[in-house]
């Protein structure tokens, strides 16, 4: 066997485990290459399973140990780790489960991973500046329509069909995970920094859907239509109050789809 040969049949053996790869790292490596090989194996598949709890501890719990360790290691080989810093092993997860549970009694389990990594994402987000609401006042009424009022980095929206709020709250300290129904939903959350500390929010749709319109590059007044699609009585000024009040807001930009628009500032 060539060297590239051995190579490659090396890290296929760190996700498999086909007799024919172990003795050909017999032939080439000695009688104990391929228990050597064991062990690299079981530690790296610990160590990826370890990081993948510590981002999802919600789910971890949720499965259960066995099952965790199953599900850890099917992810793994789907997705292994591209670099030797396992934070980023989480980012497609939540789409793994989707997938791996499908419509099934446990596809709920996706929206908490999705919860899970959103949170984790805040945490890590770039900061911007805030946005400047003298400048925004001082914005003539006809104008206010065509404004592109961007969310800060480290603001994250999730829209989920489940109680995925009530689950992840009765997973932490002194919570009752007996206690919920997960088709208690459907949930609308907003997570952003607060502090040094992530906040987590259940919100109305109307808010929502406001926020979400804004997130896409939506402009204040598509933000505004979008908010009332999900409730006749949205109250626009109420929510722009609340999104400045909680700090969502970064430095807008006015411009509309079809030509530039004048900047605040």
């Amino acid at each position: 066997m060539r060297l590239r040969e051995l190579q490659e049949a090396f890290v296929a053996a760190l996700y498999d485990e086909p007799s024919s790869i172990a003795q050909a790292i017999d032939a080439r490596g000695g009688p104990d290459a391929a228990q050597r090989l064991s062990i690299y194996r079981t530690n790296l598949q610990a160590g990826f399973r370890h990081a993948l709890a510590l981002g999802f501890p919600v789910v971890a719990a949720l499965c259960g140990p066995d099952f965790f360790r199953t599900l850890a290691r099917e992810y793994q080989q789907r997705h292994p780790s591209r670099c030797g810093d396992l934070h980023g092993i989480g980012a497609p997860f939540a789409a793994h489960l989707r997938e791996r549970f499908a419509d099934g009694p446990h596809a709920w389990f996706a929206d908490v991973a999705a919860l899970e990594w959103a949170r984790e994402e805040v945490a890590r987000a770039a900061d911007a500046p805030g946005l400047d609401v003298e400048a925004l006042r001082a914005v003539p009424a006809e104008e206010l329509a065509g404004l592109r009022l961007a969310l800060r980095p480290a603001v994250r929206l999730l829209a989920s069909r489940w109680a995925v709020f009530d689950i992840w709250r009765a997973h932490q300290p002194g919570g009752d995970p007996g206690s919920v129904d997960p088709g208690g939903g459907p949930t609308w959350l907003l997570l952003h920094r607060a502090g040094r500390g992530v906040a987590l929010e259940s919100i109305g749709a109307a808010d929502y859907r406001f926020l979400e319109s804004l997130q896409a590059g939506g402009t204040f007044g598509e933000a505004f239509d979008a908010g009332l699609a999900a409730d006749g009585g949205f109250d626009v000024a109420a929510a722009l109050r609340r999104a400045v009040g909680r700090g969502l807001l970064a430095d807008p930009q006015a411009a509309s789809g079809n030509g530039a628009g004048r900047a605040i500032t």
